[in-house]
């Protein structure tokens, strides 16, 4: 379970920005929440803001972070590292970009982070509160001084395999040290969704259509969404699960739909997915993912989830991961979006609504929840969004085009 996420320098965010997955004092939809030890947290949280203000950069910078722990112990000795600092500014191109996560772990908590340059890693440190207590795993300075306080010869030994360009924590889940693997799960566990990798996130999952009772659920899930899909077939004398390249459609899955004839019979008939319409495919893309995470009860960040989709179905989506009938097992879902139709306190808590705004004089991103602003329980967030009463809205001026 995420608690926190902050990062500091990357892309258009030049000052440290946190979002914070701790519930607020709202009692309202305690359904939404996550219970342990003694505090809340979200199941849920979406980032709004104007186009370029970097709110997909918040979840880019997430993804740095998960893909350079679970590939950094490849990198090749003195390749420099692709990070990506904020550039409006003389200094921070040359100052590292940091970042940190906080979560827990079968109810232990955890707090990773780590500062890079282009050419190493200068910070690295990695804290556990086995007991409610914080305690050393490891510490990095200086890039090559390290501290530990537990498996000290061990942790010695692994410490020499490391090089400047490579993440400790890396390095030694590689050689299966046994106090990081469970840090380096969580961060396999994360799925990100990006615009451009949803077709990607689906080849994941797509391989299990070929069981018949997970395909039943998933065409329930469509039938539920009404797409008027009664069941998926799977053409066997095909390659199975091919995928078309450049379209990002399987080439030998069918959509079943039941139509009445002219005497009222019910007749199926069976269309590829690729003849179904952009906003079918692109909830049959995310579905695979989005059950993973529930059956799971791990962390999914989607950017734009809503693209193609009807706003009742990003609701509905929504509600899964909100409910608790549905998300029994604690997964969260963090995701950015431009459909203000969710801005309904009936739908989600104050806390749960994030706004990203770039600065006019530095072009810096800021990230900020509506939790900062007194909202009565009644408000209508949609209309005092829309009319700037939050910030995070495109400032459209005149002049001739």
């Amino acid at each position: 379970m995420l608690i926190q996420f902050s990062v500091e320098n990357y892309l258009s965010i030049k000052d440290k920005i946190v979002l914070s997955m701790l519930a607020g004092k709202d009692s309202e939809h305690s359904e939404y929440l996550i219970s342990d030890t003694n505090k809340n947290y979200l199941k849920s949280a979406v980032i709004y803001g104007a186009n370029a203000s970097g709110k997909s950069n918040v979840l880019n910078a997430f993804w740095f972070m998960v893909n350079y722990v679970l590939t950094s112990h490849n990198q090749q000795l003195h390749k420099s590292i692709d990070r990506s600092p904020f550039k409006f500014d003389k200094i921070t191109p040359v100052q590292p970009s940091s970042f940190e996560v906080i979560f827990t772990v079968k109810g232990v908590r955890y707090a990773y982070g780590f500062s890079v340059t282009d050419k190493e890693v200068v910070e690295e440190y990695l804290y556990y509160y086995p007991n409610g207590r914080p305690a050393l795993i490891f510490e990095r300075t200086n890039t090559k001084l390290f501290r530990f306080m537990i498996d000290i010869d061990e942790q010695t030994t692994l410490k020499e395999r490391t090089s400047a360009n490579k993440l400790y924590l890396s390095v030694a889940s590689n050689w299966s040290y046994s106090k990081v693997i469970p840090v380096f799960e969580w961060f396999a566990s994360c799925r990100i969704v990006t615009k451009n990798s949803v077709a990607d996130a689906y080849g994941l999952e797509a391989e299990q259509l070929k069981d018949d009772t997970y395909r039943s659920v998933i065409a329930s899930m469509l039938r539920i969404a009404d797409f008027g899909i009664h069941s998926l077939l799977i053409r066997e004398a095909e390659p199975l699960l091919a995928l078309q390249k450049g379209n990002g459609h399987y080439n030998n899955i069918d959509a079943v739909h039941i139509i009445q004839d002219e005497n009222g019979n019910a007749v199926s008939y069976a269309l590829p997915m690729s003849e179904e319409s952009d906003g079918t495919n692109s909830y049959f893309r995310l579905i695979g993912v989005i059950k993973k995470a529930l059956d799971q009860g791990t962390l999914l960040v989607a950017d734009e989830i809503d693209a193609h989709l009807h706003p009742l179905l990003t609701k509905h989506l929504v509600s899964l991961f909100n409910s608790a009938e549905y998300n029994a097992n604690g997964a969260q879902l963090i995701f950015t979006s431009h459909n203000t139709n969710l801005l309904d306190l009936e739908l989600l808590r104050r806390d749960q609504i994030w706004f990203t705004e770039k600065d006019e004089q530095t072009s810096s991103t800021d990230l900020f929840s509506l939790y900062d602003f007194s909202v009565r329980k009644d408000a209508k967030i949609e209309n005092g969004y829309l009319i700037g009463r939050y910030g995070a809205i495109p400032l459209i001026k005149g002049g001739k085009l």
